[in-house]
């Protein structure tokens, strides 16, 4: 709305009625050139063939009142009112040929939608019904009938001339603008020669519809014969006691409406306002006409005055143009030159454009048409860098900064545009005609406006769609909070039918409190069906824990039955080879001594297994399961170090051919020797294992359970070694007797239980392990072989060593203590490689 402070006051008003003019800044005086078309009347430019009629105004495409193949008169509708645009006419008869787009009358060239009539050349009209006088219509419906008619600036601008008309009740000064001041026009000037009296009588009809305090006609001191005719117009009027025709100095761009604003007023409109607000109204004084032939004669705006004007027209003047006209049609009608023309301007010198189709049509705010010869618009001079002279500022009439305005427009910075005000800018090239540099700073500052129009127009379009999806959004949300609550209202409703049905007791609030009062309530309030229920997994691991200890149990009791199977079979070898050599019946019973032994200490291995499930968590059923799986491991190896003890015992002792036949006592030393150093050295092993053993617990990075395994390894491997020392002294004792086969028998037994040891400590180690490595099974059963082999050898030498002999004992010849020497050499390699296997077993 309107603000008062504003308006024009009072004391302003008297000043501009005594006839005092102000000045704007800046302003030029370029060459006028007005006379080449001044001096012809107005003349009619005739019917074309073919009328191409925009319809599309400003982007906005109005609903059509026509189609292709209707036949139409010159004033008929071809458009309904769209909203703030105007209603465009047939501008003569014919028959609709065409609806699509043609070049439009733009410096872009773009096509837009359009009516395409071919004409008849009879010019029919439809019959005008001449309405009411208007001081009897209401101004609403006058400003309604501007708008049916069609009626927009025709100054050059083109803004619909009921949107100035509509804000009515805070008017003060109604200003026509008659300057007329851009070289080479002259179609107002001659439009005021000849219709002055209905420009007067326009001017009328505006007075009526605003109600202003004070109607000021403004003209150029340089059309004499239009200030003339004005005069006597105004004198001949009966309304002329408020109307004043104001002469001013002839500068350029005085005819602008922020500049004659200033001249005539001495205020400056305000950057982004419109005069309204100052309550003020400009009209040019060809939409004054125009206002007139639609209020008065009903006529709508079909035609146009425009100035033909260029040395390349050989008939030059101002011409009553049809809308719609194309141009080519007009430079043929007036003979243009088209060898010497350069190029067609539409506007003046100053503020027009050029344009390349003549296809294009006269529109509304067509003005002039300028075809000027190279001679009259010689070629301009080469652009030059900017030499900072200022003038360009000082002949700004709009008080900008044109050369800050250019180095931003080139660098494309919208902001600094925006800054420096260059929405501003009226284009009125005032800047470009006094730059010394030949700059065309207008056209920088046209392609710098459109290309801010574009970025505000995706702007505005980003907004829009970030608008909907927040719109979007926030409905999804209200939905939702909808079903929420809906949904709680289904609740709360079934819960009073539930309490309706329960007497009013809420059974859903009890079994929460229920439920509340079990979670805080300790382990000793529980109530003993709770208990049974806790203590039912802790009864199912015990169960587990007891099946794998009798399991266990069992396991062992094979074993012991079948080391007692080897003792009896060891006594029953011993029977019988005691009938051929008392001595080998010691060393048998030597042997059995320590399988009983061995079998003794298997047992209790399994009862010490039998122990380690105890230490499992009985909650965890799957570690359970692990430990009878390593137990069910244990007694299979147990089992396969049976059979290979038993094995081992038929193929290395084997049964003299002869009662006399006996072994080197050399050798049964050598072997007791080795026997002892195996024993030392594992008892040294022993020792090293406790030591470690009592340390470990302070380490915090040892398993104190490998460190255990490790420990019961040694101590096994110890104890193997001191019955190898004993059976070695007993064989010491008896003499004669073969030692040697006993001894590679326990060291056989020794070998093979080392890596079931370790097998097995590996897996109490390794839980997850369940399945036996069957590398330690195959070595064993390589051993096996091999000693088969030695011992086969052995028995084929003895039996010939009886058969050259016979029955006498010879003494030890040379080749006999040469092997002597090479199985003493063995043993060393022997005890010096279970050195190693003992020192590595007790890193690990």
């Amino acid at each position: 709305m309107t603000e008062k402070f504003n308006l024009l006051s009072d004391e302003q008003l008297d000043a501009i009625s005594s006839g005092k003019l102000w000045n704007f800044h800046g302003g030029i005086h370029p060459e006028e050139n007005k006379l080449q078309s001044s001096q012809y009347a107005i003349r009619d430019a005739g019917i074309p063939a073919t009328l191409v009629i925009p319809v599309e105004q400003k982007g906005h495409t109005p609903e059509l009142l026509v189609k292709v193949g209707d036949a139409v008169l010159k004033g008929q509708p071809l458009t309904k009112v769209y909203s703030a645009m105007v209603v465009q006419h047939a501008s003569s008869s014919g028959t609709v040929i065409a609806i699509e787009k043609r070049c439009d009358l733009h410096p872009s060239g773009l096509g837009i939608l359009s009516v395409v009539i071919q004409t008849d050349g009879l010019d029919r009209a439809v019959e005008y019904i001449k309405p009411e006088p208007y001081e009897k219509v209401a101004p609403a419906l006058l400003v309604d009938a501007i708008q049916q008619a069609g009626i927009v600036g025709l100054g050059g601008a083109g803004f619909p001339s009921h949107l100035k008309l509509v804000q009515h009740e805070k008017i003060k000064l109604l200003l026509i603008n008659a300057a007329e001041c851009e070289p080479y026009i002259t179609a107002d000037d001659r439009l005021m020669q000849e219709q002055a009296y209905e420009i007067i009588e326009g001017i009328n009809i505006l007075n009526h519809i605003l109600q202003p305090q004070l109607t000021i006609i403004a003209i150029e001191d340089n059309k004499k014969e239009a200030i003339k005719c004005l005069n006597e117009a105004l004198k001949a009027s009966k309304n002329n006691s408020h109307i004043s025709l104001r002469v001013i100095p002839t500068i350029y761009p005085s005819g602008s409406e922020k500049q004659l604003i200033e001249i005539i007023t001495g205020q400056q409109t305000p950057i982004g306002k419109h005069p309204s607000e100052l309550g003020i109204v400009m009209q040019n004084v060809g939409t004054v006409f125009a206002i007139k032939q639609a209020i008065i004669d009903a006529k709508p705006l079909t035609s146009r005055i425009v100035t033909l004007t260029g040395d390349s027209l050989q008939k030059r003047g101002n011409v009553s143009v049809r809308i719609g006209t194309p141009i080519q049609y007009l430079l043929d009608r007036y003979w243009v030159d088209s060898i010497a023309v350069k190029q067609l301007i539409i506007g003046g010198p100053m503020m027009g454009f050029t344009i390349n189709d003549t296809s294009a049509p006269v529109t509304k705010t067509c003005n002039c048409i300028l075809a000027p010869t190279a001679k009259e618009f010689p070629e301009a001079p080469a652009e030059m860098p900017c030499i900072r002279c200022s003038e360009c500022a000082d002949a700004c009439p709009a008080t900008l900064l044109p050369q800050q305005l250019l180095w931003y427009s080139k660098s494309q910075d919208h902001d600094k545009l925006k800054q420096y005000n260059l929405n501003a800018c009226i284009e009125c090239g005032a800047c470009a005609f006094v730059c010394p540099s030949h700059i065309p700073l207008v056209e920088y500052y046209r392609v710098a406006k459109a290309e801010i129009k574009v970025a505000e127009h995706e702007a505005k379009k980003a907004e829009i769609a970030r608008i909907r999806h927040e719109n979007r959004e926030a409905r999804l949300a209200q939905a939702k909070l909808d079903r929420q609550a809906k949904h709680k209202e289904a609740a709360e409703k079934r819960k009073a039918q539930m309490k309706e049905k329960n007497g009013g007791e809420d059974l859903i609030a009890a079994a929460l409190a229920r439920a509340k009062a079990k979670k805080q309530s300790t382990p000793d309030t529980l109530s003993s069906e709770q208990q049974t229920e806790i203590s039912k997994p802790v009864q199912k691991n015990d169960a587990v824990a007891a099946a794998i200890a009798r399991a266990k149990a069992k396991k062992a009791k094979q074993v012991e039955s079948n080391a007692k199977t080897v003792e009896t079979n060891l006594e029953n070898n011993v029977e019988k080879n005691t009938t051929a050599d008392p001595k080998k019946a010691a060393v048998a019973a030597a042997i059995a001594r320590a399988k009983a032994k061995k079998a003794k200490q298997v047992e209790s291995n399994a009862d010490n297994s039998e122990e380690k499930p105890d230490s499992i968590p009985s909650t965890d059923s799957k570690k359970a399961a692990v430990a009878a799986a390593i137990a069910r491991a244990k007694a299979k190896k147990a089992k396969q170090s049976e059979n290979s003890l038993v094995n081992n015992e038929e193929e290395a002792t084997p049964v003299p051919s002869s009662p006399e036949q006996s072994v080197d006592p050399k050798k049964a030393a050598v072997a007791a020797a080795i026997a002892r150093a195996k024993a030392k050295k594992a008892k040294q092993v022993a020792e090293n294992v406790e030591n470690t053993e009592s340390s470990s617990p302070s380490d915090s990075n040892i398993d104190p359970k490998k460190v255990a395994v490790a420990a019961a390894i040694a101590r096994a491997k110890a104890k193997k070694a001191q019955q190898a020392a004993e059976i070695a002294e007993e064989a010491e004792a008896i003499g004669d007797i073969d030692i040697t086969s006993a001894s590679d028998s326990v060291q056989v037994d020794s070998k093979l239980e080392a890596p079931q040891s370790a097998s097995n400590a590996n897996q109490l180690m390794d839980p997850i392990a369940i399945e036996p490595d069957n590398s330690a099974v195959i070595a064993e059963r390589k051993k096996r072989k091999e000693q088969a082999r030695l011992a086969k050898q052995q028995k084929k030498q003895a039996q010939l060593a009886s058969d050259a002999v016979g029955d006498d004992v010879a003494p030890p010849s040379e080749e006999d203590v040469k092997k002597a020497k090479i199985a003493a050499a063995v043993a060393r390699a022997k005890a010096k490689k279970a050195n190693s296997d003992s020192n590595n077993e007790g890193q690990q």
